[in-house]
């Protein structure tokens, strides 16, 4: 009696998850059906595929709009990398999620939402820009506003009086305009100068850069750290660019240490080769030179995540 109650009672079992196995089955295949219905819809009426990697679903009417989520770790740091003291080496991945219409498209990658953003703009769908896209066109026209003010050093210092830590990537900017390739350092723990520089024949140098007020001189001290700090970086060239004149004093031990001194009038001069003799209105930026890049999505996630 007993083996035959206890027969029953696993084949109930079995019953049981062999029809939750059924029904679970059947859910997903009408969730499919319905997803693949989606899709269909959404290439018929805008001509755009939309891949298994997005969860497609109808919602109320709404104006088309975009929100990039990125990675990050679950047990992160204060600068987003993994914080190692922790075994929790997950990653979160929350959606990235496109509402246009009575459509809204989610999934974990944003590189692929992006790509999905472009297509469908390509097909005239409107989708305002997203939070990435309007900090880029800021940056832009701040960058435009620069070159503006570059014409002349009173411009400069004016323009960079309330912000001097946009100087450097100012600087930065303008050698490689003129074909270098340039770099910031951080601004915490610089190593002692601002930019590393790459001139077109594969000559490294450092530079200082010192947004001064005119009757501001650099001074020897000056480039002293300088020379100091290449003494670790190891580089083939040194250059101290202000917006101001150097001390004689200065200007002596450059040419013992074989720093390259650029003061406002040379700076304006580079300025001028690099972005052009007249003064010219400040323009808005393009919309296809807001649109972003791979390298642009990259910088918003954590520097250990950017090569995985």
């Amino acid at each position: 009696m007993m083996d035959s109650a206890l027969t029953l009672f696993l084949l109930g079992l079995v019953a049981a998850a062999v029809v939750a196995a059924v029904v679970g089955l059947a859910v997903w295949i009408v969730l499919a059906v319905r997803q693949a219905m989606f899709r269909k819809r959404i290439k018929e009426r805008y001509g755009v595929a939309v891949s298994s990697q997005f969860h497609v679903s109808r919602t109320g009417r709404r104006q088309g709009a975009v929100r990039l989520a990125d990675p990050r770790w679950a047990a992160a740091k204060k600068d987003g990398t993994r914080d190692r003291r922790s075994n929790n080496m997950g990653v979160i991945r929350p959606d990235s999620v496109i509402v246009f219409d009575e459509w809204e498209l989610r999934t974990d990658d944003p590189f692929t939402a992006y790509d999905m953003v472009l297509k469908l703009r390509g097909a005239h769908v409107d989708i305002a820009p997203c939070a990435e896209e309007t900090e880029k066109r800021r940056v832009l026209e701040s960058r435009l506003a620069d070159r503006r003010a570059a014409l002349d050093i009173d411009g400069l210092i004016a323009r960079f009086k309330d912000r001097p830590t946009d100087f450097e990537p100012f600087c930065a900017e303008l050698f490689r305009t003129l074909g270098w390739q340039a770099q910031t350092t951080p601004p915490v723990r610089d190593g002692g100068f601002d930019l590393r520089l790459r001139r077109p024949d594969g000559t490294t140098c450092i530079a200082e850069c010192k947004c001064y007020d005119r009757r501001h001189h650099v001074g020897r001290p000056v480039v002293q750290k300088l020379q100091g700090a290449n003494a670790a970086e190891n580089a083939q060239g040194m250059m101290l660019i202000t917006t101001s004149s150097f001390s004689a004093d200065a200007v002596s031990y450059a040419k013992q240490a074989g720093v390259t001194l650029v003061d406002g009038a040379a700076l304006v001069g580079l300025c001028r080769r690099a972005y052009g003799e007249t003064a010219r209105p400040v323009m808005f930026p393009p919309e296809s030179s807001c649109r972003l890049t791979r390298e642009d999505i990259m910088r918003h996630l954590p520097r250990d995540m950017r090569n995985q």
